[in-house]
């Protein structure tokens, strides 16, 4: 899915480069993909595994990079919605971060080469291209945390408006901040 590039790309290289790339091709594009292609596809269909760390932690580097969204003249509906979003993907029970393992559920991927191939089939395990990070949950806690500490009183509002919706959602992300032992200011 072009979401999990999306997701991809700004974990690796950054929001505002995302952002800087898009714009060069059409003005407000990459803020126009965000809200209209990428969020709404997490509200119907959650990621699980490897597709929810990329998510997450995607998402995470969207909401701790606000200059780009503050800018945008929706940019705190932006905000609040990516939040509910990168919540919603923590928070939904099939999401599991752990590693595969051969007792897994999940197949694994097929790699088929029409040269020669010794075996019928060959598989390979799902790479995690965020490897240094092994909880997504705590790394979203932690990123939250430094940016509401460094910005003291402009989130909370955002944080409720973003959540307010379900409530399931307000106590899964107070939840998420209680294991990390941290608070937003």
């Amino acid at each position: 899915m072009i979401t999990d590039f999306f997701a991809l790309y700004i974990g690796k290289f950054e929001f505002q480069n995302f952002i800087d790339q898009l714009n060069s091709v059409q003005p407000g594009l990459g803020v126009m993909l965000l809200m209209q292609v990428w969020i709404p596809r997490l509200q119907t269909d959650v990621p699980i595994r490897i597709d929810a760390k990329i998510q997450v932690v995607g998402l995470t580097k969207v909401l701790c990079d606000t200059r780009v969204l503050m800018s945008d003249p929706n940019g705190q509906q932006i905000w609040s919605k990516a939040l509910e979003a990168v919540v919603k993907v923590v928070t939904s029970p099939n999401t599991k971060f752990g590693a595969l393992d051969e007792d897994s559920d999940i197949p694994a991927e097929i790699g088929y080469d029409a040269t020669f191939s010794r075996l019928y089939f060959a598989t390979r395990p799902p790479l995690d291209p965020f490897s240094e990070i092994c909880d997504p949950t705590m790394f979203l806690a932690k990123s939250l945390h430094t940016l509401c500490s460094s910005n003291p009183g402009k989130f909370p509002s955002l944080i409720q408006q973003g959540l307010q919706s379900d409530p399931k959602l307000s106590a899964g992300f107070e939840n998420i901040f209680q294991r990390a032992g941290l608070n937003i200011m």
